[in-house]
C-alpha cells in the first residue's frame, strides 16, 4: 500500500523534525505547500495521527502570517488550519536576490526541498551563456543536482542541435545536458530519469524558452498555458505567472517557475568555484593565492587565456559574479547592523 506521504516527497529527515517538533495534538496537519498566492499557502495534508498510513492527501489554505513559506516547503498547521505553526527545516533552496538595490540586500526563495534543477534554453535562438552560467551557479548553490535542458530541437537541424549542445556543454562542464523537444518528446525519457521516487524537480528559465510546454509534456496534462513568442526577437510571453509544484506520472513533482528576467545571486557558497570549476582549478597554479588573474606575475589563468585554452569572456564574468557575490555580503552586514 502506498503512503501519500512518501509520494510526496516526505523523507525521513523530514519526519524526525516533525516528531522533534514538540508537544501537538494529533490533528495538526503535515503538509507540503503546492502554490502561494498573496499571502495564501495552498498545501496537500493530512493529520498527524494519519503520517504512517495515509493513502490520500487533502488540499487546505492556509494564510502566511508570521512565516517565511515558498513552495515545496513542508509545513505544520494548526488543527483549524488556520495558522502555520512550523515551517520544517529546508534540505534545498533556490534562492535568488529579490532586488538590485545596493542598500537593500534582500532574499526570494523561489522553491525549496528540490532534488534537481532544469536550467531551461531553447534551441531556436543564440545560448545566452553569461545567463547561464549565473542560472549554473544559482543551481548549484540551491543543493539541488542542475541539469540544463535545450529545447525546441524540433526546430532546428540535428547538426546544428549538436553544435549547440557542445558549446553548452563547454560551459556546463560536468552537468548533464539534454536536447529534447515536447512536441516529438525527442529526450523526454532522458530527463524523466532524474526524477524518480518522489524526487522534486525545479523549471527555470527566461520566457520564450518552452517551459511550459515541457513541463505540459512531463506532467502529461495541460497544467500549464503556453504563448507564442513574438516575432522577429524571439522573446516569449509570460505564460506562468505563479510557482506550482504539480505531480509527474512517475511520481515525483514539479516546480514550474515564471519566466526569470533577472538572475540576481544570493549568498553564493561555493556556487561560483562549481560552475567556474575548470577556472578555480587552472588558478590553483597561480603563483599568488590571491591572484587577481589581472597583471599579477606568473598568473596561470591568464597564461590560459592568452594560449587560447580559456576564454578571456569567461574569466571576466567569474570575476564579475566573485564581485557581486562580496558587495551582496557587504549589503548584508549592512542591513544586520540597522
Amino acid at each position: 500500500m502506498h503512503n501519500a506521504l512518501t509520494e510526496l516527497g516526505l523523507t525521513e529527515d523530514f519526519r524526525r523534525a516533525v516528531e522533534n517538533f514538540g508537544e501537538m495534538s494529533d490533528k495538526v496537519l503535515i503538509g507540503r505547500v503546492r502554490r502561494i498566492d498573496r499571502g495564501w499557502s495552498t498545501f496537500l495534508c493530512v493529520q498527524r495521527s494519519e503520517m504512517a498510513a495515509a493513502t490520500v492527501l487533502a488540499e487546505k489554505r492556509v494564510r502566511n502570517i508570521g512565516a517565511d513559506v515558498a513552495v515545496g516547503d513542508w509545513i505544520i498547521v494548526s488543527e483549524d488550519g488556520e495558522r502555520i505553526l512550523e515551517v520544517l527545516p529546508r534540505r534545498s533552496q533556490l534562492v535568488r536576490r529579490a532586488s538590485s538595490d545596493e542598500v537593500r540586500a534582500e532574499a526570494h526563495t523561489i522553491a525549496a526541498n528540490l532534488d534537481v534543477v532544469f536550467i531551461v534554453h531553447a534551441l531556436d535562438r543564440a545560448t545566452n551563456e553569461r545567463r547561464l552560467e549565473r542560472e549554473l551557479v544559482l543551481a548549484f548553490d540551491s543543493g539541488a543536482q542542475p541539469v540544463v535542458v535545450l529545447t525546441k530541437s524540433d526546430s532546428i537541424e540535428a547538426t546544428d542541435a549538436a553544435r549547440a549542445r557542445e558549446a553548452v556543454e563547454a560551459i556546463s562542464l560536468n552537468v548533464p545536458v539534454h536536447v529534447v523537444s515536447s512536441l516529438t518528446g525527442e529526450g523526454l525519457d532522458a530527463l524523466r530519469a532524474h526524477v524518480r521516487d518522489g524526487a522534486t524537480v525545479a523549471v527555470l528559465g527566461s520566457s520564450g524558452v518552452g517551459k511550459s510546454t515541457l513541463v505540459n509534456a512531463l506532467t502529461g496534462s495541460d497544467s500549464q498555458l503556453t504563448g507564442a513568442t513574438r516575432r522577429g526577437d524571439n522573446k516569449g510571453r509570460h505564460t506562468t505567472t505563479a510557482v506550482d509544484l504539480v505531480p509527474l506520472p512517475d511520481h515525483g513533482w514539479l516546480i514550474d517557475t515564471p519566466g526569470l528576467r533577472a538572475i540576481g545571486l544570493w549568498s553564493s557558497g561555493h556556487g561560483i568555484e562549481r560552475a567556474f570549476v575548470d577556472v578555480f582549478t587552472i588558478a590553483e597554479k597561480c603563483r599568488f593565492r590571491d591572484c587577481k588573474h589581472e597583471q599579477e606575475p606568473s598568473c596561470a589563468v591568464r597564461d590560459a587565456v592568452e594560449s587560447g585554452s580559456l576564454s578571456e569572456a569567461r574569466v571576466a564574468s567569474m570575476r564579475r559574479l566573485v564581485a557581486e557575490d562580496a558587495a551582496l555580503e557587504i549589503a548584508q552586514q549592512r542591513a544586520t547592523r540597522r
